[in-house]
């Protein structure tokens, strides 16, 4: 078995990796403002448990973070520490209602874009021993260090919390040198780790990853991975060539609804749209109407416009044709929406 991902740095990042990191460094002294400085982050959004943020305005504020406190030992430990399984939502329940603790493995690195995960991630197994290579080459070198620390160390706490019988790494490996703090390191993966490996690697006891999760549910693992894969739909369709679509359809929704024109204006054909779409889990069609539908229920709330006039403006052959559209999106006539 061999599986490698890499998160997609497009995507929306939930805020809660943001808030432990401005926790722990409000803790030695630093203020929010200086940890969110140049981020673009609104303080307000710190405690919104729904905010999500872009992946480069958290990396941001680790760069902060780490210019600010260069003299406190591990802190990159000990924001990983802080991370719980209800910082993920849905992806953390579908982790503790897993059977084993290779099928959370396995889901996690499906739905790797609701984690907080920067570097890329390869899990395979060979005899009695399982790997888990963390590759982050991809991300600043300045903060990589960091990264690696405060990712292996939340890993590490997301296994405790799916199972909480002891199961440390066989052994551990880290691509950077030994740092002064290495006792920490001990303390928290139970054994010294190799400093200045080839790669960063943690080695696991295949045996523990068949072992019968003690909060399995079968159902319950099933309804959250299906959640797992709408909430990831919807943070796509927010990002990269989705989000590219909306706004062209938004700017000119009456021209823009054909996918030949859309396809044509991003330089590409509609085949290849067609297929990054399918990437991102939606359509062009579901982009389309999602346009539409927002802008409909805006010129039919706020703007004293006839529903031929609207239906013109969105691209539709006449009136009927929109009120068509409109029930099905809504289940009720543009009419029904504009007296109710």
């Amino acid at each position: 078995m061999s599986t490698t991902r890499m998160p997609d740095w497009s995507i929306p990042h939930g805020i809660a990796g943001v808030r432990h990191l401005v926790e722990v460094a409000q803790s030695h002294g630093a203020t929010l403002a200086a940890c969110l400085e140049g981020s673009g982050i609104n303080p307000a959004a710190i405690d919104n448990s729904e905010a999500e943020i872009a992946p480069e305005q958290e990396l941001r504020v680790i760069r902060n973070v780490a210019a600010a406190l260069p003299q406190v030992p591990a802190l990159a430990m000990e924001v990983g520490f802080r991370y719980h399984l209800t910082d993920f939502g849905i992806w953390g329940y579908a982790l503790f209602s897993s059977r084993s603790l290779r099928e959370a493995l396995m889901l996690a690195l499906r739905y790797l874009d609701l984690s907080a995960i920067f570097g890329e991630l390869h899990y395979e197994e060979s005899g009695d021993e399982a790997y888990l290579h963390l590759d982050y080459r991809k991300v600043p070198a300045e903060i990589r260090q960091f990264l690696i620390e405060r990712d292996a160390v939340a890993i590490l706490r997301m296994q405790r919390l799916i199972d909480p019988r002891p199961a440390p790494p066989l052994r551990v490996y880290f691509e950077f040198p030994r740092p002064t703090y290495a006792e920490r390191f001990r303390e928290v993966f139970g054994k010294m780790p190799e400093f200045g490996a080839r790669k960063t690697l943690l080695v696991l006891d295949r045996k523990v990853a068949d072992q019968p999760l003690p909060q399995a549910n079968e159902a319950t693992a099933r309804m959250c991975e299906l959640e797992c894969q709408k909430l990831l739909a919807r943070r796509r369709a927010r990002s990269g060539i989705s989000a590219k679509v909306r706004d062209i359809i938004l700017r000119r929704p009456a021209q823009a609804a054909d996918m030949e024109v859309v396809s044509a204006e991003l330089c590409m054909t509609s085949r290849t749209l067609r297929r990054h779409l399918a990437d991102q889990g939606t359509s062009f069609r579901a982009l389309r109407d999602e346009v539409l539908m927002t802008l409909a229920e805006e010129l039919i709330g706020t703007a004293q416009m006839k529903l031929a006039e609207v239906a013109e403006r969105l691209g539709y052959s006449d009136a009927a044709a929109f009120s068509h559209a409109f029930k099905r999106w809504k289940g009720v006539t543009p009419g029904a929406a504009r007296a109710g």
